[in-house]
């Protein structure tokens, strides 16, 4: 496919900020990458131009195709990276400059969660701590950092930053300098610090701006709709004199604010980046004439400021959208099974078929269908298996070998398997750490020092650390770093664990295999990685780092239907597309859309509707949006209105659509049983 003349102008310009509104389905991975490759041609060296995107997925399929536009040698030279794994490269660099004597670990979110759970049990004793969600305190912690406000500055803020009334913003106030002690004993860095640490060294030293500022020459951002304030600021300190910024996004999929996207950072970019030029791509490859007019109706009447765009259907006309009005949840379930299975029978591949929805709970009722109907299908965005416990838990043990002050690793594996360590054995070396202003694996790896400690858990500790200890050597001396953590987890124990899995043999053989995923994954870290000496601590900053929301499973993409969130179908396409429950109180949810129930904003409510029209885009040939009418609430029947979403969609695009839904017995049914009966009693 050729460049359009819109595509064209955003890969061709020449030097300063660049803004491309890249509507969906319109190509903007293509002009990004043939921007770099532009840009290559013009005499930019590889190793001068820096792309992100959002998730590791993006950035590999970014590297795939540069890899054919370029070749691999070229593809290999530039920096094609996520905001993450960009401020893991940074801060390795600049060691120095974060202050740390030793290699820092990465705590992911149940890391991070873990160390507030101390803190708070440090602070509240007994079921105080135990009532308190420990997520909950994480997400103002993380929300503060991303606002760039240091636990001084939340102190003194004192009302204006926590309510006084809640209980949740005083205890984070409280735990939060303790949070950020814990990670500094600990060496370690969270997920917020990724970005917000590289912000602050870069805003500190001039030195270490002008250097980065000059090894990277072009810098490229994907989805920038989805940028926080903390990434916005890391790439405003990143960009060079010249301007040399080329964003790509879509304010109309903005829909992650929750998560600390600025929808401002896109609509405001003309006045962050002075004279920027703007492209709107707004020819869409992906969909029917009919699914964009629809899309094209909703997002029209945003009531918000946005970037004007009209997607135009590059592959014309098509089947018009049908709307389906359903009694209640379970008729809609029925509903989409039954038509499901007609799209199988007229020789549709179930990988082509998507049900999309607000909640995860509403993927419950069609789970039920799917399987009566003997329909395969998988829950896009389930358990990773990186975060599966036997995986998490042969990690710590990584950890623990890669990151001795690592406390919340040693934490996780001390007792596990059962050594006798119990709690009490736990908090006998904390205040003998806490005495002797020790870290708490200083304590543990001296546990001969500490009082009162029994035989059974001393002698525990003991082969546990010079398990450790052993392990670190081997994996320090050159052994392969695969078959190093396939004898450490043997000599642990936790192969043996797994395998006594008291649901049965083949459950403990599924996780045993979990934990081989790991010692795979790390031969084939070592094995692309042979040329730059492969270092297990880099291994773990990897998979620490690849969490991308949206990512497939390790089962990898396959032939069956997909359930998903809107959320997480956002970058995905299918032919056919089912978007269900569209109705008041679920899209736009009831927490965004109703008084009553939360603090809803008119910007809460807008980005409901850009969720939905995400969900609109995702259909390539044909659309089904379906409601149901009543719904049982508390034992109580319920009534539904259609979403405000479908006022005002083009009636010559949509169809009103139904079919026979059977839920109980008819007389026919009962007929034929009876008849069926008869001719075999006379048989007999």
């Amino acid at each position: 496919m050729s460049l359009n003349p819109s595509q064209r102008s955003a890969v061709e310009h020449d030097t300063g900020p660049l803004l491309v509104l890249a509507g969906a389905g319109s190509g903007k991975t293509r002009v990004i990458t043939h921007r770099i490759a532009r840009l290559l041609e013009r005499g930019v060296k590889p190793e001068a131009i820096l792309a992100v995107s959002f998730t590791n997925k993006a950035a590999g399929e970014m590297a795939e195709r540069m890899v054919k536009l370029v070749g691999r040698d070229t593809a290999s030279r530039l920096v094609l990276s996520t905001f993450h794994s960009f401020g893991v490269r940074f801060l390795q660099e600049e060691k120095k400059a974060l202050g740390y004597a030793t290699k820092f670990a990465i705590f992911d979110q149940g890391d991070s969660v873990g160390l507030v759970r101390e803190v708070l049990r440090e602070i509240r004793r007994g079921t105080d701590a135990r009532k308190l969600d420990a997520m909950a305190i994480l997400s103002r912690i993380s929300k503060w950092k991303n606002d760039f406000l240091s636990p001084d500055d939340v102190a003194n803020a004192g009302k204006n930053t926590a309510h006084p009334d809640s209980e949740y913003d005083a205890t984070a106030v409280e735990i939060y300098p303790r949070y950020e002690s814990g990670l500094r004993a600990m060496c370690a860095v969270d997920f917020d610090d990724l970005v917000g640490v590289p912000v602050r060294i870069l805003r500190k030293r001039e030195d270490i701006r002008d250097k980065w500022r000059k090894r990277f020459r072009y810098l490229l951002i994907d989805e920038f709709q989805d940028t926080s304030r903390q990434q916005l600021e890391l790439v405003r300190l990143l960009t060079n004199e010249l301007g040399n910024l080329c964003v790509v996004g879509d304010d109309d999929q903005s829909i992650y604010a929750w998560r600390g996207a600025d929808i401002s950072n896109i609509l405001d970019f003309d006045k962050h980046f002075k004279g920027a030029k703007v492209v709107k791509l707004e020819d869409n490859y992906r969909s029917k004439a009919p699914i964009l007019e629809v899309a094209n109706a909703a997002i029209a009447q945003s009531k918000e400021k946005r970037h004007g765009k009209v997607l135009r259907a590059a592959r014309g006309p098509g089947d018009r959208v049908r709307l389906t009005a359903l009694d209640d949840p379970e008729q809609e379930s029925k509903f989409v099974a039954a038509e499901v299975r007609t799209l199988l029978d007229q020789r549709m591949r179930p990988a082509d078929i998507a049900v999309l929805y607000r909640s995860n709970l509403q993927a419950r009722l069609i789970e039920e269908e799917l399987r009566a109907a003997n329909v395969p299908y998988r829950l896009f965005g389930g358990t990773q298996v990186f975060d599966r416990k036997e995986v998490k838990d042969g990690a710590a043990y990584l950890r623990a070998i890669a990151f001795p002050r690592d406390e919340i690793s040693l934490r996780r594996i001390m007792n596990y398997p059962a050594r006798g360590i119990g709690d009490t054995t736990v908090e006998r070396i904390e205040r003998h750490a806490q005495a002797h202003d020790l870290s708490f694996a200083d304590a543990f790896e001296r546990i001969e020092n500490v009082k009162d400690i029994p035989d059974a858990a001393r002698r525990g500790a003991k082969a546990l650390h010079s398990t450790l200890v052993k392990a670190r050597k081997e994996f320090e001396q050159g052994r392969s770093l695969a078959s190093a953590a396939q004898t450490l987890f043997k000599d642990v124990g936790l192969v043996a664990e797994l395998q006594k899995a008291a649901d049965g043999a083949a459950s403990g053989e599924r996780r045993v295999g979990n934990l081989n995923f790991l010692v795979s994954a790390l031969d084939r870290y070592e094995k692309s990685e042979r040329e730059n000496k492969p270092a297990l601590g880099n291994f773990l900053h990897r998979i620490t780092t690849n969490s991308d929301s949206n990512a497939v499973d390790e089962t990898g993409t396959d032939n069956r239907v997909t359930l998903s969130t809107l959320h997480g179908a956002k970058g995905l396409e299918f032919p056919y597309v089912f978007l269900i429950g569209v109705v008041e109180g679920q899209l736009p949810h009831s927490r965004t859309s109703d008084p009553k129930v939360t603090d809803a904003t008119l910007a809460d409510v807008e980005e409901e509707r850009r969720l939905f029209y995400v969900g609109v885009t995702r259909a390539q040939d044909r659309l089904y949006i379906t409601r149901y009418k009543r719904r049982m609430l508390r034992g109580k029947a319920t009534l539904y209105t259609p979403s405000r979403f479908l006022d005002g969609l083009p009636e010559e695009f949509i169809e009103e659509y139904s079919r026979k839904i059977k839920t109980a017995l008819d007389t026919s049914d009962i007929a034929e049983m009876g008849r069926l009966l008869l001719q075999r009693l006379s048989a007999s």
